[in-house]
């Protein structure tokens, strides 16, 4: 039996590059830095969002932070409010640091529909609906924080209920329109619910985003469902039958109103967006642009599914080629004009929100190998979520036009630091061909 062949290694002049764009794309969208700055106490007076308030207004201050950034989230909230926070619910796959004096759920990546999913938000309708005149209800939320603020429709069981979400997902369904019937469908806090739950006090609420809008992540727990996202969710399920036939508690669901609080009554905010992909693409460009690359954005985000999103990348790189000139294309003396082109997009790889990444990324390197032709170009996917593995070693991954389809990691990042979705990168240094 022949040994295996090693990998090969990238070219030297762009592990670099990748590399230096992967930990400014992680800094630049870093959730505990996004929660410092947005919430935060400074004699007597309490940053929240876009709006300043007095500290004496409220009696007490509960936080809830969810998704795949919990850890930090939390961590900016205990160390800008410390004592002040009086209770607290922190739920993801990562677990938070061990000095933060709150209950904690290890809440598994996954779609709705699980007991433990169940459980967390169940204790946050505990939380929020216990809050009263004076108290104030902080939402963190990342993405992932969808699967412990759901519940399914009447009638249905937690089973069921993710049965039929990972069949229509299996069908095809993009992962927007799956995330969209969740918040249009699902019981519990989400489409506007929670802002009804709680009380008569305040809530804030502070998003880190895809890409997708602060309504999607978590479905949107203070945003009520509207009439045209009812008429769209009839619309993606009637395409979706008899395929993937639809149980009678969702047409049951979506003849009730979900709620008729507006999206800005006394005590309810409109959703903040701390963090989004604008800032992990901003950082990453900006890194390569003081390396003497010509950086491009694509587009802030392509909701496609892996093998799209990469033709689409490398067509706007061809694209872009041809609208900067022949410049990058001609050889130059050692150490002048620009190295190339770097070409960035969000993308979301058609996955629902707080699904895995790693399959759909190899999916996307995999297509973007096929049609890489430039020699010595490359392509890198940089999820800013980390990785599912402690050791962090599963974190991103490029390939190289000419090279091996083996897919390389290029860079280790831990995860729970942030997410605003992945970067993808293209690479097309001068004097390719």
């Amino acid at each position: 039996m022949s040994p295996p062949a090693p990998k090969e290694a990238a070219p030297r002049d762009l592990v670099g590059p990748i590399q230096a764009a992967y930990r400014e794309a992680v800094t630049a969208s870093d959730a505990y830095r996004a929660v410092r700055t947005a919430l935060r106490l400074e004699r007597g007076t309490l940053r929240l969002g876009n709006r300043f308030v007095p500290i004496d207004r409220y009696r007490e201050i509960a936080f809830v932070a969810l998704g795949q950034a919990s850890p930090s989230l939390a961590l900016g909230a205990w160390e800008g409010l410390g004592e002040r926070l009086t209770q607290g619910i922190i739920a993801g796959p990562t677990p938070p640091p061990s000095q933060i004096p709150f209950r904690a759920f290890e809440l598994p990546l996954g779609l709705p529909g699980s007991p433990l999913g169940r459980r967390v938000a169940l204790a946050i309708d505990e939380i929020a609906s216990g809050l009263g005149p004076r108290d104030l209800l902080v939402l963190l939320l990342s993405p992932g924080a969808l699967a412990g603020l759901s519940l399914p429709p009447a009638g249905m069981t937690d089973g069921e209920w993710n049965g039929w979400l990972e069949r229509a997902g299996a069908s095809g369904l993009p992962g927007v329109e799956l995330t969209q019937l969740v918040r249009t469908l699902s019981t519990g806090p989400t489409g506007g619910s929670l802002a009804g739950r709680a009380g008569a006090g305040e809530v804030e609420t502070l998003v880190l985003e895809r890409g997708d809008g602060a309504a999607r992540v978590g479905g949107g727990p203070t945003v009520p469902v509207d009439p045209s996202e009812r008429a769209q969710a009839r619309a993606i399920l009637d395409r979706l039958a008899p395929a993937v036939p639809v149980p009678p508690a969702f047409r049951a669901a979506l003849s009730l109103p979900r709620s008729s609080a507006p999206l800005r009554r006394e005590g309810v905010v409109r959703p903040v967006t701390i963090a989004s992909p604008a800032e992990a693409l901003g950082g990453a460009s900006d890194v390569l642009v003081d390396r003497r690359w010509v950086c491009r954005l694509a587009a802030l985000t392509y909701p496609d599914a892996p093998e799209e999103a990469a033709r689409r990348l490398l067509e706007r790189g061809e694209e872009m080629l041809g609208e900067l000139g022949p410049s990058l294309g001609r050889e130059a003396p050692r150490g002048e004009g620009p190295r190339g082109l770097a070409l960035f997009a969000g993308v979301t790889l058609g996955l629902p929100e707080g699904m895995p990444e790693r399959p759909a990324i190899d999916q996307f390197l995999r297509a973007a190998h096929a049609r890489l032709a430039r020699r010595g170009s490359a392509v890198a996917v940089l999820p800013t979520s980390g990785a599912p593995s402690p050791d962090g070693r599963e974190a991103g991954g490029w390939v190289e036009a000419g090279g091996s389809a083996t897919i390389q990691r290029p860079f280790a990042m831990r995860s729970g630091l942030t997410d605003v979705g992945a970067i993808a990168l293209l690479l097309l240094p001068r004097g390719g061909g």
